[in-house]
């Protein structure tokens, strides 16, 4: 009977893991340095920094360039805001929502590459994990933009006539789409792969 050898031989295949495995242990490093300093800012004062990127209605600046001219709409807009329940609530919510959906995504990944390193690569806990990777990944689009419509909600609050003077910039994350599609690609590629190999050890 013919199995797929593993791939745990390649180079570029442990490099890779390497990289995960330190993004993973890195990943709670920062997030005990980032919990920190939130908790810091939210019960330490009376304020906190509030700061987001926005999209002024009208150029700040125009700078002339060979050929045409560069405008200088986008600006970083920095408060400091009175601190309350609502926004400390708001504030540790979206840090761990964060951490829960970097881990997830992280720890499917580790065990993506823990089952490629034992067994072959077409299998349906790869195929699993894969999609679970893929799933928290794309999450992470719908949580940034939930964060820029909260961002846009203080700004509006403390910031008189801000509609006149300024929009925000939507976050969308399509990056975390892009990525979430490319792995929900392979995850049909591996698929189709577990069931040619599924169909050769069946005529073999």
């Amino acid at each position: 009977m013919h199995h797929t050898p593993p791939v745990s031989s390649n180079r570029f295949f442990h490099a890779i893991r390497w990289i995960v495995n330190i993004c993973w242990y890195l990943n709670f490093v920062l997030a005990a340095i980032g919990l920190f300093f939130l908790a810091t800012s939210m019960f330490g004062g009376t304020k906190f920094n509030f700061s987001t990127i926005v999209r002024l209605n009208a150029p700040l600046s125009v700078i002339a360039v060979p050929g045409g001219e560069m405008e200088t709409q986008d600006v970083q807009l920095k408060m400091l805001l009175p601190v309350n329940n609502l926004y400390r609530v708001y504030s540790f919510v979206f840090f761990f929502l964060f951490e829960f959906l970097v881990i997830a995504a992280i720890y499917n990944l580790r065990r993506v590459f823990r089952s490629l390193n034992r067994q072959s690569p077409f299998t349906g806990e790869t195929i699993r994990r894969l999609r679970y990777t893929a799933l928290f990944i794309g999450l992470l689009a719908p949580y940034n933009f939930l964060l820029s419509v909260l961002q846009a909600e203080v700004a509006h609050a403390y910031i008189p006539a801000a509609q006149r003077n300024f929009h925000m910039n939507w976050n969308f994350g399509l990056p975390y789409i892009a990525v979430a599609a490319i792995i929900y690609i392979m995850v049909d590629i591996f698929r189709y792969g577990m069931q040619l190999q599924q169909e050769n050890e069946a005529f073999v």
